[in-house]
């Protein structure tokens, strides 16, 4: 009777022990493309690059002349990739560089004029 048990109980968690687990893929944070990237220029707005970005995950808490874009995706078992864009602006509150994973545009330099206040 043991031994029944035994082969009923292995072949019961047989298909468990030896299928693939299955592990879903897992988007986080900012979906940025280089060809948003591409789109800022110096001196634009924060309504601006927002309007282009997005909402940034992080801001610096100290500093909210900094803004994060944070993308993780991992699919399945590989390895995650991790991609970051951190964007400066200077006291006028206009885009004054970036930098990160990113390639900055042959264009970034072209200024665009900031909306009299």
């Amino acid at each position: 009777m043991k031994i029944i048990f035994s082969v009923l109980l292995l072949l019961a968690l047989a298909p468990a022990l030896s299928s693939c687990a299955y592990r879903p893929d897992l988007y986080q944070g900012n979906f940025i493309e280089q060809k948003d990237v591409n789109l800022l220029r110096r001196g634009m707005t924060q309504e601006q690059v927002k309007y282009i970005l997005g909402t940034p995950m992080l801001t610096d808490p100290m500093d909210s002349s900094t803004w994060y874009y944070i993308n993780y995706v991992r699919f399945g078992w590989s390895e995650p990739e991790q991609k970051k864009l951190v964007v400066k602006f200077n006291t006028r509150e206009t885009l004054e560089d970036i930098y990160g994973d990113f390639e900055k545009s042959s264009l970034f330099d072209n200024a665009t004029t900031a909306p009299d206040q």
